[in-house]
This record gives C-alpha cells, structure tokens and sequence, in this order.
C-alpha cells in the first residue's frame, strides 16, 4: 500500500525500483510478486498524477483562448 501523497518523481522512483527488483536474478517468487504489485501501484499512482496535470494545463490552457 502506498501513502497517499506521493510527488510524481516518489512514484516513477518507485516504479523504477520495483523494475529493478524484478530482473534480480536471485529474487523468489514472493518477492518478485510483491515488486510486480507494488509497481502496478506505482504505475497507477503516475498515470494519475499525469492524468490530474493534463486536465489542469487543459482547464489553464482553454482559460488563456477565451
């Protein structure tokens, strides 16, 4: 479970890591399920972060047209 106030880079930096868990070679399988999972949380953390700053330069940018 991840906190719930995490900067873009936290998250990527996260993501990143638990990319790097999983090619260890010497990983078991619980550890690597538990990166897979971690990093699928990470992933969306990101994904919602970016989707949260598209829709403010969105709502800035058609502010700035009319």
């Amino acid at each position: 479970m991840l906190k719930t106030k995490l900067t873009f880079e936290e998250a990527l930096a996260g993501l990143e890591q638990s990319a790097s868990d999983l090619i260890k070679s010497d990983i078991t399988l619980e550890e690597a399920l538990s990166a897979f999972e971690n990093g699928i949380e990470y992933y969306a953390k990101c994904g919602e972060i970016l989707d949260s700053a598209k829709q403010r330069i969105s709502t800035y940018s058609s502010g700035v047209r009319s």
